[in-house]
Parts: structure tokens; sequence; C-alpha cells
């Protein structure tokens, strides 16, 4: 802990005691421990020869560079309430004499708290002109770095020149070579300009990594709301936002001019945005909040820069920084979630009422999640709602449309998991009921109040059609047995195995009881399907009706089928009788080893 006894009286007791107690946190499950700003040179961070970062012309010694940066990362804290700072290097500025000075910025910057340390090459369409020179670079950075608890490498800033395969090979060959930087102190940028996240992502050489993704407004002019810019933010990082760090995000702060049209300082804070600033601003910030992502606003410094959070004036020891929009900072701020006081809000049950045991749950009907740990009521693997149906598009949970206007859960993995909260009737034995459809190979456990009661229910395996790849179309039922006390209670179902969906689920009174509700499979598409009864049956009456049937489909006829074990439906899914079913109208029969049969009875 010495590296702290410096620390200048000019921050807060606040601000240190936060830095702290996040200090310890290296967790992928959020990446909010970064509350950062970027501190950049006047001409921009790509340049060819040293950086020299807002307020460090004329700096020529370490001393010098200590006590400008001391005014200008002391300003960040104080004032903006940040623990990190993104610094950018380059060959010259380490590998050269200036490499003495700089590392004055560095130092100051690590004392205060994790400080990003990102390549910047000079704006080219190629990468480093000399690789030999860049890995020297890495070289004398990783040295003198590596082994600080504050320090972060980020390999490449926006890395456009780069294939995704030779990005890729890039970063291996760095993880090889410095085999002792800690994982989880690395970012890797996204491929192009830190767009694309899951480009990189996906390669399994990179696990236990960090990775990077920049946006802007001026890479997209054209949307004006908050939900666009969220959408697209979305985009760029894919299912990766629990590891992923935006270490740049930035709008307008001061008055300026984009393409003619000029702009006083803007109102982050109104709700009904103006423009794609403001809707950026307040899309991005929301976005970051729901995520818990962590991120360095572009820029905390940078002289004449109109996105620039701070304004400086004075050299050196007189430096001052002043904040140019409070609203923006607001904003950031907002966006910031290791620093919110978190109030437990306990989850609740899909419409307010538990449901009732015995009867039926729609998969998709699972808990409103509550607020704090252990209040989730669902886990998905990823954060994105990736189905095609718009029901509670505000989860993570996977939800798709089906025949019949039905919503099911799709495309579970092995360990997400989804809670709903039933209300026995009465204390006894039940037996519950899923309609699960898969590929082969998935199973899923249930849990009472966080008691796992059942083990790997196995889903069968749908059968498919010639020519088909995978059939989750033909739904089956699967049970279990379930004690239940009286009252409320929590029901957890967990995938212990990948790829199935959840139609829904029924709770009948007794063990081993019988489904009130068998599946009834979807009828196939034809022209004219159907069913046609045998002659003998015009009366369904006689007790010497034959049970045969003749199968007609798209006009081709096919031998008789046994009826003796048939079940009857109506196009609702009730089960009806014989009788009924042989009246005038159109019916569903289930014939096991025969798919998808309808009745259509004239007369």
């Amino acid at each position: 802990m010495g590296m702290f006894k410096s620390l200048k009286s000019s921050i807060s007791a606040a601000a240190l005691v936060a830095f702290v107690a996040g200090s310890a946190v290296n967790s992928f499950a959020i990446t909010n421990q970064f509350r950062g700003v970027n501190w950049a040179d006047k001409r921009d961070n790509f340049v060819s020869d040293a950086l020299v970062l807002s307020g460090m012309a004329g700096v020529g010694s370490y001393d010098g560079a200590v006590t400008v940066a001391e005014r200008v990362i002391g300003g960040f804290v104080e004032q903006l309430g940040t623990n990190s700072v993104r610094l950018p290097i380059n060959e010259p500025t380490v590998t050269g004499s200036y490499w003495n000075t700089y590392k004055g910025v560095l130092d100051v910057a690590l004392k205060y708290g994790r400080t990003v340390m990102g390549y910047w090459g000079p704006a080219q369409p190629a990468g480093p002109k000399d690789m030999n020179n860049w890995w020297k670079m890495w070289e004398v950075v990783v040295k003198t770095y590596g082994d600080n608890p504050n320090a972060y490498f980020e390999i490449f800033n926006e890395p456009h020149m780069y294939s995704k395969t030779e990005l890729r090979d890039l970063y291996a060959k760095w993880l090889e070579k410095f085999p002792d930087v800690p994982r989880d102190h690395i970012l890797l940028d996204g491929s192009g300009l830190a767009w694309n996240v899951p480009d990189i992502a996906d390669d399994p050489r990179f696990d236990g990594c960090l990775f990077a993704v920049h946006e802007y407004t001026f890479w997209n002019m054209s949307i004006t709301t908050e939900q666009g810019w969220m959408n697209s933010f979305k985009g760029k990082v894919g299912k990766y936002a629990d590891r992923t760090v935006a270490t740049e995000w930035g709008g307008a702060m001061g008055p300026g001019d984009k393409n003619g049209v000029h702009y006083e300082v803007m109102d982050y804070n109104d709700p009904n945005p103006k423009n794609y600033f403001m809707a950026y601003i307040r899309g991005m910030s929301e976005q970051l909040r729901q995520w818990k992502m962590g991120s360095f606003y572009w820029v905390g410094l940078r002289d004449g820069d109109w996105y620039s959070m701070m304004k400086r004036s004075g050299e050196g020891a007189n430096i001052k920084l002043e904040i140019v929009n409070q609203s923006g900072v607001d904003r950031m701020q907002y966006s910031w979630t290791d620093t919110v006081e978190v109030k437990p809000v306990p989850q609740e049950p899909f419409g307010g009422k538990a449901w009732a045991v015995p009867g039926k749950i729609q998969a998709e009907d699972f808990d409103v999640p509550g607020v704090g740990k252990n209040n989730d009521s669902y886990y998905d693997k990823d954060k994105e709602n990736h189905g095609d149906s718009d029901y509670r598009k505000d989860t993570g949970v996977d939800l798709y449309k089906k025949s019949g206007d039905r919503v099911v859960v799709g495309y579970i993995q092995n360990g997400e998991w989804l809670e709903y909260t039933v209300n026995a009737a009465k204390a006894g034995d039940y037996t519950m009921f899923a309609a699960v459809a898969s590929d082969g190979g998935s199973s899923f456990s249930v849990s009472v109040d966080g008691k796992v009661v059942v083990e790997n229910i196995e889903v069968p395996k749908a059968d498919k059609a010639e020519g088909d790849e995978q059939n989750f179309d033909d739904y089956a039922k699967v049970s279990a047995n379930v004690s239940l006390t009286a009252g409320e209670h929590v029901v957890r179902v967990t995938a212990t195995a990948d790829w199935f969906d959840i139609d829904y689920f029924t709770f009948v009174e007794g063990k081993d009881a019988t489904d009130p509700e068998p599946i009834v499979k979807d009828p196939v598409d034809s022209d004219d399907p159907g069913v046609e009864p045998g002659e003998d049956c015009k009366d369904s009456s006689d007790e010497g009706c034959e049970e045969t049937i003749a199968i007609r489909s798209h006009g081709i006829s096919v031998a008789p089928v046994d009826m003796s074990r048939a079940q009857y439906f109506d196009m609702r899914g009730n089960r009806i009788s014989r009788n009924a079913a042989l009246g005038q109208g159109v019916y569903l029969i289930r014939i096991p080893g025969v798919k998808n049969l309808i009745v259509r009875k004239a007369k």
C-alpha cells in the first residue's frame, strides 16, 4: 500500500476510499471497476513523434511531468470522481529519451488508480512501420509496469488496418510473448475502429482477457433516439458485455459546429433529445449503466477539443481545470454503477400473482427480476434477447414465436435457469409435466426454494424429416414428481445440458399422475392433408365400426392405419371423444407412428 503515501491533499478522502475499495475487483461478471476518462495530445494521439499530453508542452523532466499529472489527474479524481485514466503510448515516447519524462505521468496515474496504457500508431493504412520497434516498445512498458496491480495494457488502439485473422494472430503472439501479464489486465480492441468485439472475443486463445469497444456519433449521425444508439452499441459488443470496456465514447460538451450546423452547450439531462448528440450521450450512458460496463470518456482533457469534459488554464503547478458542461458529467457519472448504492428489491411473480398449483405455467412467464444479490429471476449466458418474439424483449432470455401465437423459451444452454413463484393449494405430491423440444442430448434439473429435488430430466430427441438438419418444432412431454408444502415456493428449472426449448409446465395433483394435456403436434403444411374415415364408420354409433383409417395427403393414398390407439382433439388442442371427432367439423387425430393428421368431416 506504500504507493498511496504521496497522494496530494487535494484528493478527497471519499474518492480515495472509493478507489481502494474498488481496486481489488477483477471480476468479469461486470467491468464497472473502471470509472475513467482519456487524457490526450492536443494534436490527437495519432502522431509520429513523442506524445505531448495537453498541459505537458515544454515539460522535459520526470519531476515536471509529475507536477502536471498531479494537477490534471488529481483534478479528474476530485472534480469528476474518476478512479481510472487511459493514456496513450507509442514507440517514440517509450523507446526514446522522452520516456523518463513520460514515466512521471504514468507513475502519478498508477498512484491515483487504474491506468490503461494503449498503443496509438500514426494515422496510416497499415500497422506499425517497424514491428521490431513495436515489440521493443512493449518490452519496455511490460518490464517497467507489468507487475503493477493498477496497470492495464491495451495492445492496439483502433486496429482497422488488420484483417480479422491478422488481428487475432497479432494478439495471440503478444499473449505468447508476455505470458506473465495477468490476462484480466489485457484489453483487446474489437476489429476495425474497435467496432466489432465478437470478431475477436470468440477466439478461445483470448480466454481471460478483457475487450475494448468504441462508439461515436460521427460514424452514424442518422441515429436520433436513445434506443437507436443503445441498439447500435449492442451491435458492436454482441454477447460479450460482461468482459468489455468502452475505452472511448464521447460527444460535444462545449459549443461548436458540425457539418455546417452550430451547437450551443447542450443539456444532456433533458429527457427529450433535440439532436443526435443528445440522444447519443443519453443512450450510451443508459446502456453502459444497464450493462454495468466500465468506460473511459473521450476526452477528460484535450486542449481545443469541444468533446473535452474539462477545460485547462495555467501551466505546471498553476494548472486549473474546470468542468465545461455539468450535464455531460452527470450522464457520465450516471453510467457508473460501482458508486451507486443499490437497494435490494425482491423478484416478483410475472403478472403480480404466484402461479396456482395445480395449474399451468407458460415458460416465458418466469418471474420479474428484482435488484441486488439473489434477486435475479433468470440467468442467460448473454444479456441479449435473440428471439424473434417481441414478448418481454427487455430480458436476456431468448423468446421465440411458434405456430398458434405461442411463445417459447428457446436455445437454452447448460447452466441457464428460470424461476417461477408458485402457490401450492395444499401440501402433497405433484407431477410436473414440461413441454420440451430438443435435437438430442439435452436435460434439466428442478429445484424448489434453492434445493434440487429432481436431477437431469432428459429431453427426448425429436424425430426429423428426411433432409432436415434438426427439429425444434415437435414438442414432447417429460415429467417428474415434486413434493410441495402448502403456500408459496420458488421453482427453478436449470439446464444441465445444451440446446433445448420449453413451451410450458403443468402441475397435476398426485404422484405419477396422468397428463391432462398430452402433446398434439402441429399439422403438416400441405394443400389437402387429411384423414378419411373407413367406409364402415358412417354411423359412429356402430359397435363394429372398423378401427382402420385411410390417409390422404396431396391427393396420394396411403395404406390404412391402425386406429385402435388414436386420440382425438379439436383445433384448439382440447381432447374430445371419438364420436365427437366423427361429427361435422375439423379435428386433429394423434396416431402413434403417424405424424400430423387432420380430419375434415363434411357431414
